[in-house]
């Protein structure tokens, strides 16, 4: 036990930074950064979309709050924000972000320190440093909870995550899938209502206001959307329910931005996915024109649910991901493609482009083969030619 708190105390200076032992060479290195800044460059850029999620909980809270006409909220976190003055007020920008904030805090303490746990245990086991990335894999796990997340299923969905998609594989570099993502697939099985039951996404009893996604694929498309009021930019910036870091569209891009400057995540994924969603969202157009399913342009497919901040965050994992340049741009259309496939074939299960990343992943050391087999072959058929 005591070399397990040694182990977890020496983490403090690898959390942030780096561990003593650099990585010199490739694959998932550039200049002189090394693997834990890399991933500080994925939390980085995700700051806008976390920023605009946090205060849309709030306002999507306080909102609920005011439609009730509640005399007092229970709740440890009502009163603090009645002690403090700050008070429920749901077009306050800074009132809206604390009361958020109230909720995304302890799921991603939670599943912090349960992260570190295992990372310190098994460090310990295999009488090594602490690996990289534990950050990471709970910032985005935290990022895709809903606010009504029991704190035992956000460990539960951090000890699948960094266990089975991770620490078990030996760390970061070596994992076939990205570990926050696969912990929140392991939660959307085993506990289906905690993304799909009533009440998931506002965190006040009794009420019950489904994401748009859900109002397409169970309501009746995009009419049911225009009755509820919301508009097409609305829904681009973020003012909408669900997940912290998923609802805003425009916090996803500027982190895309951010991160195909900085040079660490690649935007071939990024463009290929792009092309395979509006590519197929045209198809269905032209051939179900009357589905409402169907029917719904490739715009309104990228507002409507998590897709871009997938794309932009998770799909780009460099481990999980191919490595190969024409991989990249196949990995990135096989996601797109298998979103809108998802969505409109299975609708029980409406984001479905977390399930195509992880399906994505699965193919991603076959796609690297076959592009350097066409390689090696086409170079030996140039040879051959020249001979």
């Amino acid at each position: 036990m005591s070399e397990i708190l040694r182990t977890l105390l020496t983490m403090k200076d690898r959390f942030f930074w780096s561990s003593a032992m650099v990585t010199r060479s490739g694959p998932h290195i550039r200049d002189a950064n090394n693997v834990q800044r890399l991933w500080n460059y994925f939390v980085i850029a995700s700051l806008p979309a976390w920023l605009i999620g946090t205060w849309s909980l709030g306002h999507q809270t306080n909102l609920a709050i005011a439609d009730f006409q509640l005399e007092s909220v229970p709740g440890w976190r009502a009163g603090l924000l009645n002690q403090t003055g700050i008070g429920f007020d749901a077009y306050s920008v800074m009132g809206c972000f604390t009361h958020g904030l109230l909720y995304f805090l302890p799921i991603f303490v939670v599943a912090l320190l349960v992260g570190a746990l295992w990372q310190a245990l098994f460090a310990t086991l295999r009488k090594k440093q602490p690996d990289e990335g534990l950050l990471v894999i709970a910032w985005f796990l935290a990022l895709m909870m809903p606010a009504t997340a029991p704190l035992y299923q956000v460990a539960m969905g951090m000890t699948f995550g960094i266990v089975v998609g991770k620490l078990i594989y030996g760390g970061s570099g070596r994992y076939l899938v990205n570990p926050a993502l696969l912990g929140m697939a392991f939660l959307v099985f085993s506990y289906p209502s905690l993304l799909f039951g009533e009440g998931a996404w506002v965190p006040l009893a009794g009420y019950d206001q489904p994401t748009v996604l859900e109002l397409v694929t169970d309501e009746g498309g995009l009419k049911v959307v225009s009755a509820v009021g919301y508009s097409y930019w609305q829904l681009f910036i973020g003012d909408k329910p669900g997940a912290v870091g998923v609802v805003s569209s425009l916090g996803a891009i500027v982190g895309a931005l951010f991160l195909i400057w900085s040079g660490m995540a690649s935007w071939r994924i990024m463009l290929g996915a792009l092309i395979g969603l509006v590519g197929t969202a045209l198809i269905f157009n032209a051939i179900a024109p009357g589905n409402d399913l169907f029917a719904v342009p490739w715009y309104w497919q990228l507002v409507m649910g998590g897709f871009l901040f997938a794309v932009v965050f998770l799909a780009t994992d460099p481990v999980a991901g191919p490595m190969t340049d024409p991989g990249r741009w196949g990995f990135g259309l096989l996601v797109g493609v298998l979103t809108l496939l998802i969505r409109a074939a299975n609708p029980s299960y409406y984001e479905g482009v977390m399930f195509a990343i992880l399906l994505a992943s699965m193919f991603s050391p076959l796609i690297d083969f076959v592009v350097t087999e066409m390689n090696i072959r086409r170079r030996r058929l140039r040879l051959e030619t020249n001979e």
